[in-house]
Order: structure tokens, then C-alpha cells, then sequence
């Protein structure tokens, strides 16, 4: 049995804005459940509710302009949040500033110039930032800061900031080019070499830092902030079979061929992780330059070494290739001896040594070549037919590593193409290709938000642990699009069930199967046994029957069921009709306006955008609308019912229940026993029912009615004009605690039939007692 996982997108956040770096980098909390993404576009880190992954929602954000340019770079542990800041003059010393997962400033410490990507040691004891040192007007110097917190947050000063630079390098210049450093001539190590990307060993003792330009890994010594070694990471060889690229852009053709290349590796993310008790570091090979790259075609080439030069040079072969025109004249006679093209197309896997263990060779080409011939090596701001060929290709960038299980997994962000290849890395020597995920649609204007993603930048991985779903996730933020899309990671075989483009019906087994319907309007039927079950496109109907299934409806409106068993369910981007039947079930409705019933049991329903119908059914169910007028209904037992945004129609039912509106016009009917309802923002309209209940109408015009029962009606600053309906003297309760005033602070007016209750505290607001008597009120009808 192959044993691997499946990737299945549940939601997208879009600032809609295009092609200016509005989602970067990306990090999560999974206490507050809140990812904090670097817009740069806006100078700002935007912080999102992930709660439900099917529905990110923005909560606010940090604007960090007071104290700089921009934020590079973010990264979050043990509540704490910390973001790199690039000084307005870049080649001036940047900051990394500290919040709480609120926003809230909390200490800012300065840094190396240009301060790029930083990241924590696994017990968040301390931070580590790569100091690009890029040259503006004068050349500083790259280096590492490393921050230590073990002090605590309240207690940091410039004192606690180390650096790690390479000025023990300088003078070795000659030594470390033949070694194959790349530094370039008329410069020292430490004015040459620029820290891009950095990454911690798992056991927080080691930093490997991506110096690109260079090509070239350092090493760091965490705990005496020295930079210990460089290790060069050599040429790939295109000439050999397994290792080709397609060279150009003008060959109306895909040709992925071997050639007279060697590739610098040249990476950029750089991620780590252990097998077998030794550590390991993973690259995602981009390339870069500094101007010095030429067209090969415009190279004098080394007759005995490139007989055939005038058919290289053409256009269709490898005349537009882009290559170094710094590197190459091995021999110093002034033509080109060795072709030097930036990036490899490839991820690679190294040991602590820098050795070469695995690299991808020209797989990412072959694969996107396959799945998208029509747009093969199109860039991210075009839909261009072989756009990129000739420059780096699908150029990967982006890299994270995570463990599922006992398994290893990587992940590579395609920058140009998008997308993101996923491997199976357990054994470093020999990873398998698992899954090539791209949501882009090529059809769509790139500036449109139906394009879909467009090239990734950030890749973060999320634990099952740390999950809100339970779920392993990836989330992908893309810095052309300017979205951010979270990914369900779920086990799969592919030696399991599988149906064609056309529609079917599929049946399990009493065993636990895994299935994945493909196109077409499948019926799918799991059996017994904990089964995963993927609709694919077309509109599906899938069961679970018995067994804790995990049901995932993808593409299409489909109706799926649980059956027995504690399942998990997502719709995905349509309109979905979701049961969960008995069990504990956890339901997300996801896009489009979905119905959604838990059945017997405490299940937890989320509905995602869209206009959504929810029902917990029997049991202590949780209920959660998100966007839209959503419709949801408790049904027996406890439940806690939270409308979200839009205008909602919230009901109890029997049992204690917690009912909030959340922003919009919201309709909130607690019903039997004793609930608690919270309108939000909002006109909203509160009603108790039996039982002694608490109301809070929260911002704007509310009416509220206790009905039976001795009830309690909180009232806290801007409440606006809210009126109450059968207010019973001697039994409700009218509680000011949060004003700390008094009876004798109160105006109490009789209004025609209704009294106004008014107090200089309250500013404008006031309290209506709808058909009640003024001389009726004392001061044992409030809570003070």
C-alpha cells in the first residue's frame, strides 16, 4: 500500500491587490489561531483569523511605518511576535520589533542593514535575522543578529542583540573563489557576502544562512553568534541525463533537453530537518544576480570547447539563456570556457556538511510540462506560452518542511508558474514526488482574482497539533496575487479507489479505504472502517456510513453524509448540503451557500462565506456562520452560536445556550433555558425565552426582550438606543457595572408609554422600558 498525503484547498484571503507584494511571508499562532502576513504593499503585517481555514477573515493590522520603511519578515512562538523592519535608507541599521498576537508594540532592538527574513530557535529563546547588507549609495556589510529573549520580553535592551558577520573572511577572498565562494572582484567577504534566508537546526544549535549571490550556505554557531564556515555548493551539470532545462523562450516548443550548462545553485529559502539522528538542510534553488547577467548569444566562446558555438547561439537553442558574464573564462584567455546559468530549477538536500545528498533535477519542468502544456513556464504576471525558459523557469523559491506522522514532507514554492511541488523526504537520499498543487487560471486576466494564486513567496507549515482543524495545513501566500491560501494536508493512497473524469459510483469496503472520485457526478459510498473520501470535481454524493471518516467534497455542489462515527467534512467552494449524523462530527461548509445538520452528538459546525443554513441537531453542538445572513439553529442540548458577519437568525433551542451575533443586523432567540445572547454590532433584535437569561445588545439600535423568566440586561459604553419589551419589575435586571455609577446618576423619563432611561455616562445612549411606568424604576431593578 503507498501510504502518502493529499492536499486539498479550503480557503483564500485576497487583498486584491495586484503585483505589489501584499502577501509575503507568513507566520502562525496556534494559541490565538492567527496568521500574520507581511504586507509590504501597505507597510503593514495584516493579521487574520484562521479559526476557520475554509474562511480567513482579516482582524487588523500593524503598521509599522513609524519605525521604518517596510517589514521584511515575520515569525511568531510562544505568543510573541516578531517582525523584521527595513530602515527608510535600507543601507541603514533596520529594527526586528516585538508584539503580542493583539498588535500591541511591545520592544524594538536594532539590527544589520536591511534586516531580511529571521526566524525563532524551536524553545523561542532567541531570534535569529539575516542582514542582507544590500549596497545603496554605500556598502554595508551582511551579517547575522542573534536576539536573545531568555531574559524575557519586558527585560530586552540593545545589550541582548549579538552579531555574526564575516569579517574573518576578509583577506581569504582568493582562497574561498577557488573553493567556489562567489565574491565578487574588487570586494572584501564581508562586503560581498549577503545573507538572504535562515533556518535553525531541530536541535537549536546550528543557523544555515542562504547567502544566494554567493552561492554559498553559512553556518552559525547559535549560542557565541559566530559565523563558523562557508560552504560552497558547487555547479549543477545540465549535461547529464535527468538534469535538462528548456533553455529558451523562442523555440515555440517545449524542449527540456540536456546542455553545455552548469547551474549555480544560488538558493533562497532555505528549511531543516533530521532523519536518522543527522541533520539536514532543504533549498529551493532560485538564482539571482546583480546585473552581470548577458544573453549567452553575446559570449565569446571557446572555440575547442564549443565547436558547434553559432548553433548554440541561436535564438531557439540557447542564444537568449541568461548567464553570468563574470564566470566562465576558467583559463583567463578572455572567451567563455563553462556556460554559468542562475538557479538549478530544483530543490536540493544537503547534510550539515553542505554535501550534496538529493537534488530534484529537472523534475519541476517535466511535471509543470505534463500538467500545463499550454502555459508551460509562463511567468506570474502573464500567461505566456515558455515565457520564462530562458530565465530561471519555474524558478522555485519558496520552502517549507513538515512531519506528518512518522513521514518528512517538503514543500517548494514555484515562483513564476505557481504552485507548489510536494515531495516525500523521509529518506533524504532518495525523496518521492507526491502532489503538484496550482489553482491558477490561465484562462482568467492575471489581474483578476479568478487568475487564482500568483507567485508564492511564503510557505508555511502547520502541525496537526497546532491546527485548528486538527488537520495539518499549508498555507501559501503569494505575493503578485496578494492572497493567502490555506491547504487541508489528509492521508491518502494511490494505490486506493480511484474514478475517471466521468461519473460513477464508488463503493468501499468494510476496511479503511481511501477514494478519490476525479471528475464527473460521483456517488461514493466509504462502508466500515475510518475512510477518506475525495469528490474531486462535478457535483458529488458522497457517505462515510460508520467509521471516524474524513470526508472532502472539493469542487462542485455535493451532498455528503457522515453517517456513524466522529467524521470530518468539508464542502469545499460550492453550495453543499452536509450531514453529519451521529457521532461528534466537525463540519465545514466552506464557500457558497451551504446547509449544514450535525445529527446526534457534539458537533461543531462552521459555515464558511456564503449565505449558510446550520443545525446542531441533539447534543452540546458549536455553531459558527462566518461571512453572509446565515441561518443557524441549535437544537437540543447547550450550544454556542456565533452568526459571524451579515445580517444572522440565530435560535437556541432547548438547552443553555450562547448565542453572539457578531457584526450585522442579527435576530437572536435563546428559547428554552437559561441562554446567553450577545447582538454585536449592529441593530439587532434579543429574545430571551423561558428561562433566566442574560442579553447584551453591544453596539447599535437593539431591542430586547427577556420573556419568561428573571433576566439580566448588560448594557457597557456606546451600547446606542436600545429598547426593552416586557421588562418585569421586581425579577429583570438592568446591569451598569461597567459604567460604575450609581441610581442616583440616572435620569429616569417617562416617554408616552415607555420610560427613558438616560445618564451623562452613557453619552447619547439610553436605555427604553417599552410600555413600562417611570415611577415603576428603583434602584433594585439595576445592577450597579
Amino acid at each position: 500500500m503507498a501510504n502518502t498525503i493529499k492536499l486539498t484547498e479550503l480557503g483564500r484571503y485576497t487583498t486584491g491587490v495586484f503585483n505589489q507584494g501584499a502577501a509575503e511571508i507568513s507566520a502562525y499562532d496556534p494559541t490565538s489561531k492567527r496568521l500574520f502576513i507581511v504586507n509590504a504593499q501597505a507597510a503593514t503585517i495584516d493579521i487574520i483569523d484562521l479559526s476557520d481555514p475554509t474562511s480567513p477573515s482579516k482582524i487588523s493590522q500593524i503598521v509599522v511605518g513609524s519605525l521604518g520603511a517596510v517589514a521584511n519578515s515575520v515569525a511568531v512562538k510562544n505568543g510573541t511576535l516578531a517582525v523584521a523592519v527595513e530602515a527608510v535608507d535600507k543601507t541603514n541599521p533596520g529594527k526586528v520589533v516585538f508584539y503580542d498576537t493583539n498588535g500591541t508594540y511591545l520592544k524594538d532592538v536594532q539590527v544589520g542593514s536591511l534586516p531580511d527574513m529571521l526566524t525563532f530557535t524551536p524553545d523561542g529563546s532567541k531570534v535569529l535575522i539575516a542582514n542582507e547588507g544590500e549596497p545603496g549609495t554605500i556598502d554595508p556589510e551582511g551579517s547575522i543578529s542573534v536576539i536573545d529573549l531568555s531574559g524575557g520580553i519586558s527585560n530586552l535592551t540593545q545589550a541582548n542583540v549579538a552579531t555574526a558577520g564575516f569579517t574573518s573572511f576578509n583577506g581569504l577572498e582568493t582562497q574561498l573563489r577557488a573553493d567556489g565562494v562567489r565574491i565578487f572582484a574588487g570586494r572584501t567577504a564581508a562586503q560581498d557576502l549577503e545573507p538572504e534566508y535562515i533556518a535553525v537546526s531541530p536541535d537549536g544549535q546550528t543557523a544555515y544562512v542562504t547567502l544566494q549571490e554567493n552561492n554559498t550556505v553559512a553556518v552559525v554557531d547559535i549560542a557565541t553568534a559566530t559565523v563558523t564556515s562557508l560552504q560552497p555548493l558547487g555547479l549543477k551539470d545540465h549535461s547529464l541525463v535527468g538534469n535538462g532545462l528548456d533553455a529558451s523562450d523562442r523555440d515555440s516548443a517545449i524542449n527540456i533537453n540536456t546542455q553545455p550548462v552548469s547551474g549555480m545553485y544560488m538558493p533562497d529559502a532555505i528549511a531543516t530537518f533530521s532523519a536518522n539522528g543527522q541533520n539536514y538542510y532543504v533549498t529551493a534553488n532560485e538564482g539571482d544576480d546583480r546585473g552581470e547577467n548577458v544573453s549567452m548569444r553575446n559570449l565569446t566562446l571557446d572555440p575547442t570547447v564549443f565547436p558547434d558555438a553559432a548553433t548554440l547561439k541561436l535564438d531557439a537553442n540557447l542564444g537568449r539563456l541568461s548567464v553570468s558574464s563574470i564566470d566562465g573564462d576558467t583559463d583567463g584567455d578572455g572567451d567563455y570556457d563553462k556556460l554559468y546559468a542562475y538557479g538549478t530549477r530544483s530543490f536540493s538536500i544537503r547534510d550539515s556538511q553542505g554535501n550534496l545528498v538529493y537534488d530534484s533535477g529537472d523534475d519541476f519542468e517535466q511535471i509543470t510540462a505534463q500538467l500545463f502544456p499550454t502555459n508551460f513556464n509562463a511567468s506570474n504576471d502573464n500567461n505566456t506560452f515558455d515565457n520564462r525558459s530562458d530565465n530561471k523557469g519555474p524558478e522555485p523559491e519558496g520552502i517549507a518542511v513538515g512531519k506528518i506522522g512518522d513521514r518528512t514532507y517538503g514543500f517548494i514554492g514555484l515562483e513564476r508558474i505557481g504552485g507548489v511541488m510536494v515531495y516525500d523526504i523521509t529518506n533524504p537520499a532518495s525523496p518521492q514526488f507526491v502532489q503538484y498543487l496550482n489553482n491558477r487560471d490561465f484562462s482568467q486576466n492575471v489581474q483578476l482574482a479568478a487568475a487564482g494564486d500568483l507567485g508564492p513567496e511564503g510557505l508555511t507549515f502547520v502541525s496537526a497539533a497546532d491546527s485548528p482543524t486538527g488537520l495539518p495545513l499549508l498555507v501559501v501566500t503569494n505575493e503578485i496575487s496578494g492572497s493567502t491560501t490555506t491547504y487541508a494536508i489528509a492521508p491518502n493512497d494511490t494505490n486506493g479507489i480511484v474514478g475517471t473524469q466521468q461519473g460513477e459510483t464508488l463503493n468501499g469496503s468494510n476496511q479503511i479505504d481511501f477514494i478519490n472520485g476525479l471528475g464527473g457526478n460521483d456517488s461514493i459510498f466509504g462502508g466500515n472502517g475510518n475512510d477518506v473520501i475525495y469528490g474531486g470535481s462535478g457535483n458529488d454524493t458522497i457517505t462515510g456510513n460508520s467509521g471516524n471518516d474524513l470526508l472532502f467534497g472539493e469542487s462542485g455542489a455535493n451532498n455528503i453524509s457522515g453517517g456513524d462515527g466522529n467524521d470530518i467534512i468539508y464542502g469545499g467552494a460550492d453550495s453543499d448540503t452536509i450531514s453529519g449524523g451521529s457521532g461528534n462530527d466537525t463540519l465545514f461548509g466552506g464557500a457558497g451557500d451551504d446547509v449544514l445538520t450535525g445529527g446526534d452528538g457534539a458537533d461543531t459546525l462552521t459555515g464558511g462565506a456564503g449565505n449558510d443554513n446550520l443545525t446542531g441537531g441533539s447534543g452540546a453542538d458549536i455553531l459558527t456562520g462566518g461571512d453572509g445572513a446565515d441561518i443557524l439553529t441549535g437544537g437540543d442540548g447547550a450550544d454556542n452560536l456565533t452568526g459571524g458577519a451579515g445580517n444572522d437568525n440565530l435560535t437556541g433551542g432547548s438547552g443553555a445556550d450562547t448565542l453572539t451575533g457578531g457584526d450585522g443586523d442579527d435576530v437572536l432567540t435563546g428559547g428554552d433555558g437559561v441562554d446567553i445572547l450577545t447582538g454585536g454590532s449592529g441593530a439587532d433584535i434579543l429574545t430571551g425565552g423561558s428561562g433566566a437569561d442574560i442579553l447584551t445588545g453591544g453596539a447599535g439600535n437593539d431591542t430586547m426582550s427577556g420573556e419568561s423568566g428573571s433576566d439580566t440586561f448588560i448594557f457597557a459604553s456606546v451600547f446606542g438606543s436600545d429598547r426593552i419589551n416586557g421588562f418585569g419589575n421586581n425579577a429583570d435586571k438592568i446591569d451598569l457595572t461597567a459604567f460604575a455609577t450609581s441610581f442616583g446618576s440616572l435620569t429616569v423619563t417617562q416617554n408616552g408609554a415607555n420610560t427613558d432611561i438616560s445618564s451623562s455616562l452613557f453619552g447619547t445612549d439610553t436605555i427604553t422600558l417599552a410600555n413600562f411606568t417611570a415611577t415603576n424604576v428603583d434602584a433594585t431593578d439595576f445592577i450597579f
